[in-house]
């Protein structure tokens, strides 16, 4: 093995789960609609803004806005967006210690290391502000490359990109978005991150899925 690609959220990176992250108002509340609304137009539209139809976070807060009828003016939409921008630069410019200490014992393994993410353009904006990006080589992000997981060709470019075969790489994930049984499907050695979420994951493959259920189990499993 060669490699071990991460997915970014909720893998290292939590937004959902720090404490000290959760006093913002609701979504739908900034930006003056209900959650059914909000919900709705995000189920319709989720995959187009994840493969980068809409350039930046203004226009897809804009396309939403208009969609739902929200009240807000348009200097009040302008700042919601570069609000946002602003939150997702903070939640990228955290990551526990524990995150670094277990990626330099994977290339103390020997392995090279990368990142598959389905990600927004705000998310890929923030990335400058991330303390991450000295410690991975390849970044594969959705909105820039038009595909996201599970769809192989993700994971097949990041392989391409990285000069490795996909059954020579792992894929590390929470298991959002089907990623996981994705990464399998290409070649990859898929293992759950159960770190931050504790997901229940389908899984249909004749190899078991392996699970890391602390930070620290990671470097153990892949020796």
């Amino acid at each position: 093995m060669k490699a071990v690609f991460f997915d970014l959220f909720e893998t290292l990176i939590t937004e959902k789960t720090r404490k000290d992250f959760q006093a913002r108002a609701p979504f739908h509340e900034r930006l003056g609609t209900t959650e059914d609304k909000s919900l709705l137009w995000w189920e319709e539209n989720e995959d187009a803004a994840m493969i980068g139809k809409f350039p930046d976070c203004l226009a897809r807060f804009t396309d939403m806005c208009i969609a739902v009828e929200s009240p807000l003016t348009k200097n009040e939409i302008i700042m919601a967006a570069q609000e946002h921008e602003v939150w997702k630069s903070k939640v990228l410019g955290q990551v526990e210690p524990q995150i670094f200490e277990m990626l330099r014992a994977v290339r103390a393994c020997g392995l090279k290391v990368g990142i598959i993410s389905n990600a927004l353009p705000e998310e890929v904006l923030a990335w400058q502000f991330c303390p991450l990006q000295d410690h991975v080589d390849p970044v594969v992000f959705s909105c820039s490359v038009g595909v996201m997981k599970p769809d192989r060709e993700i994971f097949e470019l990041a392989c391409s990109r990285m000069c490795v075969q996909p059954s020579e790489a792992y894929f590390v994930g929470d298991g959002g978005y089907d990623e996981l049984r994705g990464a399998a499907s290409v070649g990859m050695r898929a293992i759950q991150a159960a770190w931050y979420q504790d997901r229940d994951v389908e899984w249909s493959c004749t190899s078991p899925l392996v699970r890391a259920n602390s930070i620290r189990d990671l470097p153990k499993l892949l020796w």
